[in-house]
This record gives C-alpha cells, sequence and structure tokens, in this order.
C-alpha cells in the first residue's frame, strides 16, 4: 500500500499547464506490472480514469485512482495560482502554490523528442506516435494530437516533455507499476467554473513537503 500511495502521489506533483485552445479530454486507465507483490495494488486501481480540462491559462486534471483516492490539479496562470486536492481514504488535504514560483524550480528534462512518420486515429483526432528519450536511455512513446494545442510543462503524467499538442495515448512507469493512458471522449467546450482554486470547505491545507510525506517521501 505504501508503494502504491507513492505511486498516485508522483502523478500529484504541481506543475505548470498553460493551455492554447480550450477543452475536455477522458482517458481511460489501465495499471501493469512485472512484480507479483503489485497484483492486488492493480486489482484496486481497476476502473481508474484522468479527466484534462484546459482554455487559455487556465487547466485541471481530475485523477479517480480506483475507489478510495482522487486528486484535481488546477493551474491559473493569469492569477498565478495553482492548486492540488486530495481525497484519500477519508482524508482531504489542499496544496496551494504560485505558478511563477514554481517556474523558477523548475529544471529543463534531458529529453530528446523524435516525431515518427506513423499516424493512428484516436477519438477522431489523428495522432503521430513520438518518442521521448531521457538522458540515461529510457523511451516513452506518445500518440500526440497535434491539433490540440496546449503546454503541458510540468505535469508529471506528462514527463514534463518537450511536446507540441496533447498526448491521446501514452505510458508512464513508477515504482515498479506501469499505468497506460487513453483518451475515450473529446468535448471541445468546458466551464470556467472548473478553474476555481479556491479551496473547498472540509479540506486541510498542507504544503507540498507535508503532501510527499503522505506518500512515505524524505
Amino acid at each position: 500500500m505504501k508503494h502504491l500511495i507513492a505511486s498516485i502521489l508522483f502523478l500529484a506533483t504541481i506543475g505548470v499547464a498553460s493551455a492554447q485552445t480550450k477543452g475536455h479530454v477522458s482517458y481511460a486507465l489501465d495499471f501493469s506490472s512485472d512484480n507479483p507483490e503489485m497484483a492486488m495494488a492493480i486489482s484496486m486501481m481497476q476502473g481508474s480514469t484522468m479527466e484534462m480540462y484546459f482554455m487559455p491559462k487556465k487547466s485541471r486534471i481530475e485523477m479517480s485512482m480506483g475507489t478510495f483516492i482522487k486528486m484535481n490539479t488546477v493551474m491559473d496562470a493569469k492569477a498565478d495560482k495553482g492548486l492540488l486536492l486530495m481525497e484519500m481514504m477519508g482524508n482531504k488535504t489542499a496544496t496551494q502554490t504560485k505558478i511563477s514560483e514554481v517556474k523558477a524550480e523548475e529544471k529543463k528534462p534531458e529529453i530528446k523528442v523524435e516525431v515518427t512518420t506513423e499516424t493512428k486515429e484516436i477519438i477522431g483526432f489523428k495522432c503521430t506516435k513520438t518518442i521521448l528519450r531521457d538522458a540515461e536511455g529510457k523511451e516513452t512513446i506518445m500518440w500526440i494530437a497535434t491539433d490540440l494545442k496546449a503546454d503541458l510543462k510540468g505535469h508529471q503524467q506528462f514527463g514534463n516533455a518537450p511536446i507540441s499538442g496533447i498526448p491521446l495515448e501514452f505510458s508512464t512507469s513508477v515504482n515498479g507499476m506501469t499505468i497506460h493512458f487513453v483518451a475515450s471522449k473529446f468535448e471541445g467546450s468546458v466551464e470556467k467554473s472548473v478553474f476555481s482554486t479556491k479551496v473547498p470547505e472540509g479540506y486541510k491545507i498542507v504544503t507540498e513537503d507535508e503532501l510527499k510525506m503522505m506518500g512515505g517521501g524524505q
């Protein structure tokens, strides 16, 4: 359970996302691992989803991990505010940040991007196979819809990659678990109210360091 929570909190890192257009993409998540000890954790995660909302200078990512963890990450670049809401096993926490401070702390990833000629269609969008390679040679394959323009820097789900467009299918690995994301629906409209950075009632405000400690971090 400790490794499972740490894996989920890895995806909760607050970052910067300033979209160039607007819309709502729904994703289905699938989990796998070569470690037999992860089998129970994986079974608990079935049915997980991710919702991405974006419009100019605002973004929101909602993740429902199984039935016991929910996370909402909201970025408002115009107001210089970021908010992470987490509900885990009955505990509700909120982490606030200033986007300008996040930008100052970000390190540029040493990632090489190879855009191939291979394409396929996902939920009506033409997606191009793109291969990302980090400094250690690890490869990540993303199928990117370049018709959907957004800046996804800072979001751990997308590996802080310097890409042009929105990945509609990709995988990420952490703590021995591979999470496969694939888009299932797109809507071209989004309500401004989903980008509110106000902390709802019932949430305890914690720092990013306190959040990391919840996952067994140092």
